[in-house]
């Protein structure tokens, strides 16, 4: 009866957020991810008239074909998916916490959903909430004993973030020491159903492989940073209560794995292996990755927000040990004490991330050149653009070859390979960076007449070190 209840208090309370979230997303705008959070929305959106984008390796097909039927909606209906898919990731911490008897449980989907990175990823259209829907579902079925369900959902991680991979060999380990071969083959089934559906808009059965996106290397634009890079980023991934919560935890559960379990290979362990091992394993690829400039990392702090529920799980491990050492009277003060460091990180996490709920600095210029490119009718011309932002804020077809091209061609005069009247929208994020156009070389090519340029009213640079600014030319002749 009071597992029941306490049900009813957590549905209750996500239903409340549900509410809350929703009302957000419906009220306000999201930058945050900046040109990927528009390509993820445009690559479901046009899926349904285009299915091989359905099927785009970049844009992650198990992700983009859930998300693609709430894009048909809309901008906001994409963001509503994630907020639902970040109430059901919330939901499935409770049920892993009353699993392991952490108290109190109820606190794990604020812990999950109050963690700074996590909270403004769910108003995204972005990956990461759906990685960590995924890998929570395939650790709880694991602990459950539903081996075989665990393995099935396991095989779809890396279609929802390539990363996924790094963590299958975990559960290889934690399948093989419960002796549970069985659900080894099942690890593929991922691979084959997507790779099979996938297959004619793609050039042989192992595209998943031979079309990677992130073989080549990029360091020469995205950098490389400190070992330590997401450490040190720690209260903005889990804000500051939390972090130390996540500590004790980690302490803990060693402590009790010895108390307990006598080192036994019980649930402690396995909490170990799987809840820790995880998270730890993501962390420090990413860390190792942006260390030493691989994979075309960035260094992005969201990535991150892919693990962040299981560090919720750890920070409950470390909230439970702490109450259980308290008698009846300290645990009734304790749970006001948690609630108040909740709500204040709560608010902080609010604070934080305010900022990131309107157009962002470089979408503020973007919206100058699109509403100067209405204005003068210039929208009628093919659009070369770079940022994905262009095409959705103009609402073309991105793939309407007569409306818009992504990037001009190569070559040393690539607007020579362009019809007359053409628009290209160059900045100076994407631009010179991923599209591998200074704009030096455009000024410097034959035909093109500069219309306009438009700049920050507050300068500030963007990767690469680049002042920012969108120059909208137009090639007149030929």
């Amino acid at each position: 009866m009071k597992n029941l209840s306490e049900k009813h208090l957590v549905l209750s309370l996500l239903s409340l957020m549900f509410v809350a979230f929703a009302i957000v997303v419906f009220l306000t705008q999201n930058n945050f991810g900046g040109g990927d959070h528009y390509q993820h929305f445009l690559l479901a959106y046009w899926g349904w008239k285009y299915p091989d984008m359905l099927f785009n390796y970049w844009g992650k097909p198990v992700f983009t074909i859930l998300i693609s039927p709430f894009a048909q909606l809309g901008m906001n209906g994409a963001r509503i998916y994630n907020v639902i898919m970040g109430m059901a990731t919330s939901f499935l911490a409770w049920k892993l916490s009353v699993h392991f008897k952490f108290k109190p449980a109820w606190m794990a989907i604020f812990l999950v959903t109050g963690m700074p990175v996590y909270f403004i990823l769910m108003f995204t259209s972005l990956t990461e909430v759906t990685f960590s829907f995924f890998l929570m579902l395939a650790v709880f079925l694991f602990f459950k004993e539903k081996f075989i369900g665990s393995a099935l959902v396991l095989s779809f991680l890396p279609m929802v973030r390539t990363e996924g991979i790094v963590l299958i060999p975990i559960f290889i380990l934690a399948y093989l020491l419960k002796k549970q071969y069985k659900a080894l083959p099942f690890l593929l089934a991922g691979f084959l159903v997507i790779s099979l559906a996938g297959l004619p808009f793609h050039k042989g059965f192992f595209w998943l492989v031979t079309d990677m996106p992130y073989t080549g290397n990029a360091k020469d634009i995205y950098g490389s940073g400190s070992l330590f890079h997401f450490v040190n980023l720690s209260p903005q991934l889990f804000g500051r209560f939390f972090s130390w919560f996540i500590i004790i935890g980690l302490f803990a559960v060693f402590y009790q794995w010895k108390k307990e379990g006598r080192f036994k290979a019980d649930d402690h362990f396995y909490f170990i292996l799987i809840v820790m091992g995880s998270f730890f394993t993501f962390f420090t690829a990413h860390s190792v990755a942006w260390w030493k400039g691989l994979g075309n990392s960035l260094g992005l702090i969201r990535v991150i927000g892919s693990v962040t529920p299981l560090a919720a799980l750890i920070a409950m491990a470390g909230i439970s040990f702490i109450f259980k050492t308290l008698n009846k009277r300290w645990k009734v003060i304790g749970t006001i004490v948690l609630v108040l460091l909740i709500v204040i990180n709560t608010v902080g996490t609010i604070k934080m991330q305010k900022g990131l709920f309107g157009p962002s600095n470089e979408e503020a210029v973007l919206n100058k050149a699109c509403d100067y490119i209405q204005e003068n009718g210039l929208e009628q011309n093919r659009i070369y653009y770079y940022n994905s932002y262009i095409v959705y804020k103009l609402e073309l077809d991105i793939r309407d070859s007569a409306q818009c091209r992504k990037n001009l061609p190569g070559g040393d005069h690539p607007a020579s390979k362009i019809p007359t009247g053409s628009i290209i929208v160059w900045d100076a994020h994407f631009g010179p960076n991923e599209g591998r156009m200074p704009l030096e070389k455009l000024k410097k090519g034959k035909g093109l007449k500069v219309l306009y340029v438009f700049k920050p009213d507050k300068p500030f640079q963007v990767l690469g070190g680049y002042g920012y600014e969108v120059v909208v030319f137009q090639k007149i002749k030929k």
